[in-house]
């Protein structure tokens, strides 16, 4: 692909990393040292020149496959996006904003944008889950089905056991997507075993998430509702965390040293939640006004969401969560037993990621800081496929785990049958084995 991304900070360079290898890659921004870093490091042709103005885009290739924006300006990414459209043929743009307003269809079709990411909207969605599932560490949830992927910490004297046997055991249908043990991550089968204090991602509808708490955690561990919720940090992120909260009726507190970020966090929430400016002592936590069920480290920088963290479980909150904003940190906060949520740079790469690898055949997402992958596909009733069963190669089976969503139940692939309407393939995969099974999909559930 003939791919041009408006932006060399820190997702467009990992954007253009991760697409270099297959496609033609250009970056453009007027930050010289920027580009003159990317260039160094990696195989694109970066372009030093203001993003606004049109000259910067000449001698292009006039046919452009993928238009990605990415600086932080949404007037930068929308005013490139009309600006390309009158340089170039563009097939596909995406457009990260922090405005909502933008993102609207409205909007994305008269500039002719086919998808918008705001990633301070989308990494606050997890937390939708994570009050009604508090022993889950994590949480993503998709449009084909009403399954969820979660994460949850194996309880230390948890008996080891087959995957197959343990499931038997759940009130409900599950499957393993993943385990990360001893800092290793892999796919397992339903013959491996599991083991404690793995982080298991298992894919389950809700009813069985519940059931999965009385196995795996310790006893009444986050078993009473959460009431009550104390953010550190009032940015974009903190606040939109904390208006989903507020919508499942959680007591708010939202903490920051930044007193004009508190001033504008009272007026986006509309006085709903209780800002206070701190220079985030968790020793301050239990002189509020309530006991906290909940702590979020929401702050852009990880080391010091770590550092709360760590404060926060020492002062005995049972449910404490960190916001991981670069990569090389998330493997550290799960192996501190600190539960991981993406902040907003690191959703906007991956957000991407998942738009571009999407296509008509398969949906996907990533999983466990990028290691794994989950993609999926619904056999529509209009599909050539129905009453017909694709053969799962060794070769391809041998890089994941297939099962079939059928209504409100899960089956392994090679035990299900042909395929029925509305049934919906998952594999579960390595990021490294993500093309083998990726090509597959293409390949064989195409209509």
């Amino acid at each position: 692909m003939q791919v041009i991304i408006a932006g060399a900070g820190r997702v467009g360079y990992n954007i253009a990393k991760h697409l270099m290898h297959n496609n033609s890659v250009t970056v453009i921004d007027q930050n010289e040292y920027a580009i003159h870093n990317i260039q160094e490091n990696l195989d694109v042709l970066g372009i030093c020149g203001n993003i606004e103005n049109p000259h910067t885009y000449l001698g292009i290739n006039p046919q452009v496959d993928l238009f990605i924006a990415v600086t932080d300006s949404d007037e930068v990414n929308l005013l490139s996006s009309l600006i390309i459209d009158n340089i170039a043929t563009v097939k596909r743009k995406i457009i990260r904003l922090k405005n909502t307003f933008f993102a609207s269809d409205q909007v994305k079709a008269k500039l002719n944008i086919n998808e918008t990411i705001v990633p301070s909207f989308e990494a606050a969605q997890p937390f939708k889950y994570l009050v009604d599932f508090s022993h889950a560490h994590n949480a993503k949830a998709f449009k084909e089905t009403k399954a969820l992927l979660i994460s949850i910490r194996l309880k230390e004297d948890f008996t080891p056991r087959m995957i197959s046997t343990f499931i038997g055991e759940i009130s409900g249908e599950v499957a393993v997507a993943g385990i990360e043990r001893q800092k290793n991550f892999f796919v397992p089968k339903p013959v491996e075993t599991l083991l404690p204090n793995d982080l298991v991602y298992f894919f389950a509808f809700p009813n069985a998430i519940l059931s999965i708490r009385t196995t795996v955690c310790d006893y009444n561990e986050n078993a009473t509702p959460i009431k009550n919720c104390v953010i550190f940090g009032a940015d974009a992120l903190g606040v939109e965390i904390a208006k989903v909260l507020l919508k499942k009726g959680i007591d708010v507190q939202i903490m920051d040293k930044n007193i004009e970020l508190c001033r504008k966090a009272n007026i986006e929430l509309k006085n709903k939640a209780t800002v206070l400016k701190t220079t985030y002592d968790a020793d301050h936590i239990n002189t509020t006004r309530f006991d906290t069920d909940m702590f979020i480290a929401a702050t852009k920088n990880d080391e010091y969401n770590i550092t709360k963290c760590i404060e926060a479980k020492q002062r005995g909150i049972k449910k404490i969560i960190g916001i991981n904003n670069d990569i090389a940190y998330s493997s550290l906060m799960r192996n501190l037993n600190i539960e991981v949520v993406r902040g907003e740079k690191i959703n906007a790469y991956y957000s991407i990621l998942e738009r571009i690898q999407a296509n008509d055949v398969f949906n996907q997402k990533k999983f466990c800081g990028g290691e794994g992958a989950v993609l999926l596909r619904k056999i529509e009733v209009t599909s050539s496929l129905i009453s017909e069963k694709v053969p799962l190669p060794d070769r391809v089976d041998d890089k994941g785990h297939f099962i079939i969503l059928r209504d409100n139940d899960i089956f392994e692939y090679r035990l299900a049958g042909a395929f029925q309407k509305e049934d919906i393939v998952v594999a579960f995969t390595k990021e490294c084995d993500f093309e083998v099974v990726a090509k597959w999909f293409q390949q064989n559930l195409a209509y």
